[in-house]
């Protein structure tokens, strides 16, 4: 008898094996996994009466395409704390992720390497999720990644799977600016990623989002950086460029509330900050705010795109990027002549009751006064 027990044992798990090789990502490897997403009288479920935690069991499992950006981190997690199932699926190296695998329980965050151009490794992150969030994008074009085939083709592929594979909700990720007659290429590729995104999912929600601020951000910390190691600012066209920077913690927040409710899917929402600003002020805070001289340059943007002709035709001829900074490129200098708005009529951070904070003092800015020099408590010009 224990013979036989034995045997049976081993054949069953033989079984498992094959059925495990057949399916990398199953619900197996996220315990308690379901396809229904878990929202009872208008809140998701948390643990109980008294909140959940990264113990609790939230009923959602969640695919992040694009988790191990900027703003990916910080939504991973906010699922992790209401205690979700994250699936990740990655193109970078493995270390790069590291940072993601405590943001959840044991168990709960599933992180695999996968080919963003190959439409069935995509089916496959999708399958046993009820929650898709889509946050691939890019700064600037590389031989490899175009604009084109980041937000149009991959947030395609990514909306078709989520339909067919039966996902319940699909969130994708976009930028305030966005429209198909904007200078900036990026505004236009983000306007057709959104249609495609509608053609094959209508039920997306999509959120396009003014730059963010935060500890990683490219925003104020691209200015900060080109303040202490570069000769000179440059304002393209005196930096009359307005637009409403947003801290991340508050998009996140507005990301959460909305997964409470139904009425959320199909609808576009817009978030940017409380307070409006050109160019040459946001230079102008962070010079302050780390204590250095003004060092800002105005000059006109066909120049700028002059000095960077060379280097876009050798960019687009070699396949490997050259080093340069993204506010030096052509591509930025012609986002530049678009404000960055947010649509008063757009449904926003008002409509699901947040207040989005002030980026220009407190935690949001806090992370700028380490690029003071001498340290924190110093400065070449010892202002407040």
């Amino acid at each position: 008898l224990r013979r036989r027990f034995y045997r049976s044992t081993e054949k069953e798990r033989e079984r498992e094996r094959e059925r495990m090789a057949t399916r990398v990502l199953s619900r197996g490897l996220c315990y308690g996994a379901t396809k229904s997403l878990a929202v009872e009288t208008g809140a998701l479920r948390a643990g109980g009466s008294l909140g959940g935690g990264r113990h609790s069991v939230s009923g959602v499992t969640a695919t992040v395409f694009g988790a191990t950006g900027f703003l990916g981190r910080y939504v991973v997690n906010e699922l992790g704390k209401i205690g979700s199932q994250v699936i990740i699926p990655y193109r970078c190296t493995e270390q790069a992720t590291a940072h993601l695998r405590l943001m959840g329980d044991l168990g709960q965050i599933v992180l695999d390497p996968y080919d963003a151009n190959d439409p069935d490794a995509v089916k496959k992150y999708v399958q046993d999720s009820n929650v898709v969030i889509n946050l691939l994008g890019r700064d600037r074009e590389t031989w490899k990644h175009s604009f084109e085939k980041v937000n149009v083709d991959m947030a395609s592929n990514i909306a078709k799977a989520c339909k067919e594979a039966g996902v319940e909700r699909l969130y994708h990720f976009s930028c305030v600016g966005a429209s198909p007659d904007a200078s900036g290429k990026k505004f236009r590729t983000k306007y057709a990623g959104e249609q495609a995104v509608r053609e094959h999912f209508p039920e997306a929600t999509i959120m396009r989002l003014a730059p963010l601020v935060g500890v990683e951000d490219r925003l104020l910390n691209s200015y900060a950086f080109m303040t202490r190691r570069m000769p000179y600012v440059p304002l393209y066209d005196g930096g009359a460029t307005k637009m409403q920077p947003v801290y991340v913690h508050d998009v996140v927040k507005a990301f959460v509330e909305t997964l409470k409710f139904e009425e959320s899917k199909g609808k576009l929402y817009e978030f940017g900050g409380p307070e409006t600003y050109t160019v040459k002020e946001l230079v102008a805070l962070v010079e302050k705010t780390i204590r250095e001289p003004s060092g800002s340059f105005n000059i006109p943007s066909s120049v700028g795109k002059l000095l960077d002709s060379p280097r876009s035709a050798l960019q687009a001829a070699i396949p490997f990027p050259i080093p340069t900074h993204t506010m030096l490129t052509s591509d930025h200098i012609d986002e530049l002549e678009s404000d960055l708005l947010v649509d008063e009529s757009s449904l926003g951070f008002k409509d699901l009751g947040i207040q989005p904070q002030r980026i220009d003092q407190g935690v949001p800015i806090e992370h700028v006064r380490f690029w003071r020099s001498g340290g924190y408590d110093f400065g070449s010009t010892f202002e407040s």
